[in-house]
């Protein structure tokens, strides 16, 4: 009997010892005892993470789980397990949580608006497996824990709080409410009464989809355009034929079939580069986090092969000079500072492919309500273009440019109540290289924002 019982306790021993030593290897510091780690991205665009915090009992180790999966999403982006979570953290700025600290306790404390952000996933439980620490003060518990971080939500949070800023918003603190370019006469607006009360919009193109994440109501925010065209070019740059009637067709097409707010254009004389600029300025300032952007730009493009680098051409560049141009690297700075749900760039220029450098991912069109569920949920910054790094056409048919009149065409023939970007491109992709020399290209922007999603055009409810 002594001897079973030395044996037992001899195993015992040995098995705490592994046991402890184990865990002692894999313990880092700080909040973390494991580094959370990826599962899968649902339907809604969340991140399913498997996630580890440490407490007095049960309920602390795991609220302290929960906080730092929250952490890592927002500050340092999941970058164990498997590849589909985004490995970019939702803020980039450095020392973000030092810079907001007072916000961040706050909204860390116990009871805090992070436990909004995060659900257990599929209602099952919490517990997943309990380590106690010895060596400590005390007992402390290591729960890991399986979770659901609604990841597009809480970058809707940040926005809303100014804690995501870019630097073209910081620049621009000391722009008015009121359109700029509206100041200096240089933009026509419409429908201004519907941007003070910033009315929502509701519809359900989900009705009936059987899936436990799907919203029952879409719930839609402004629609703005920002329309550019340039014919009346000066000293060194070509006058254009087209660019001016190709934006304004796009601009009365859009105020009379499809749902949009606000209209702001540059056309010839009015498209200064300070113009442009200030227009930028003016949406990263007023677009909400549930609204939708469409620019829309017809003029000359240029590509630096020495600096690798794409530009528009505003009016008042007369020379062949980088010094009054607008670099592509700028648009997309100012794309990932508006704070809408979706921005569609729409540029018809040479060399306006330049604008997609880098390798991206987007979800591969469905006509299915799982695909509309996907697009809807998920913020985008998606550009179409007339071509690649390459000249393109000025000229086509009726008056507008091939690109100009396909496009038309396209919106102008869609019936469906809602018709996204991508399907807007699968229809003009194939008549413009069959008719011309060119090839438009449709991709998100790279390290603009783009989680996957769609922008919509919608019918008007008359139609």
């Amino acid at each position: 009997m002594k001897n079973k019982v030395l044996n037992f306790s001899i195993s015992l021993l040995f098995i705490i010892t592994f046991s402890i030593s184990g865990f002692a290897q894999k313990s880092i510091g700080g909040y973390y005892t494991y580094e959370t780690e990826c599962l899968g991205v649902e339907l809604d665009g969340s991140q399913t993470v498997k996630s580890w915090g440490n407490g007095r009992n049960r309920e602390d180790a795991i609220e302290q789980a929960k906080k730092n999966a929250i952490r890592d999403v927002l500050f340092n982006g999941i970058k164990k397990g498997k590849p589909d979570c985004n490995v970019k953290p939702v803020i980039f700025e450095v020392n973000a949580q030092e810079k907001y600290e007072d916000y961040f306790n706050k909204f860390f404390a116990d009871g805090g608006e992070y436990d909004k952000f995060c659900s257990p996933k599929d209602g099952s439980k919490y517990h997943v497996e309990v380590i106690k620490d010895r060596k400590k003060a005390g007992s402390q518990e290591t729960y890991g824990l399986i979770v659901r971080v609604l990841r597009a939500d809480l970058k809707a949070k940040m926005k809303e709080d100014n804690i995501i800023q870019s630097t073209s918003t910081i620049s621009s603190q000391n722009t008015t409410t009121q359109s700029p370019s509206n100041q200096n006469d240089a933009v026509s607006n419409t429908n201004d009464s519907n941007t003070s009360e910033e009315p929502q919009y509701r519809g359900d193109p989900l009705k009936g989809l059987d899936v436990s994440t799907a919203k029952k109501e879409m719930e839609i925010g402004n629609y703005y355009a920002l329309i550019i065209g340039i014919d009346n070019y000066t000293g060194e740059w070509p006058k254009l034929k087209n660019a001016v009637a190709d934006a304004k067709a796009v601009e009365g097409l859009l105020k009379e079939k499809y749902r949009f707010n606000t209209f702001h254009t540059l056309y010839n004389e009015k498209a200064t580069r300070d113009n442009v600029i200030k227009e930028f300025e003016w949406l990263v300032q007023n677009v909400k986090s549930k609204d939708n952007v469409l620019i829309y730009y017809s003029g000359h493009g240029d590509f630096k092969q020495e600096l690798n680098k794409g530009y528009w051409v505003p009016v008042d560049a007369a020379k062949q000079s980088t010094s009054n141009y607008i670099s592509n690297n700028d648009i997309q700075t100012f794309l990932g500072g508006i704070k809408s749900s979706h921005t569609l760039l729409i540029s018809d220029a040479c060399f306006s492919g330049d604008i997609f450098r880098g390798k991206t991912v987007s979800f591969p069109y469905e006509n299915t309500e799982k695909y509309y569920q996907k697009v809807y949920n998920l913020p985008s910054r998606k550009a179409i273009s007339s071509g690649g790094i390459e000249p393109v056409m000025d000229g086509g048919r009726d008056g507008h440019s091939v690109f100009a009149y396909y496009l038309l065409k396209s919106l102008n023939t869609n019936s469906n109540k809602y018709f996204d970007a991508s399907q807007l491109y699968e229809n003009i992709k194939i008549p413009i290289v069959n008719n011309s020399e060119q090839t438009p290209n449709f991709q998100p922007i790279k390290d603009s924002g783009d989680e996957g999603g769609q922008f919509l055009f919608i019918l008007k409810d008359n139609e």
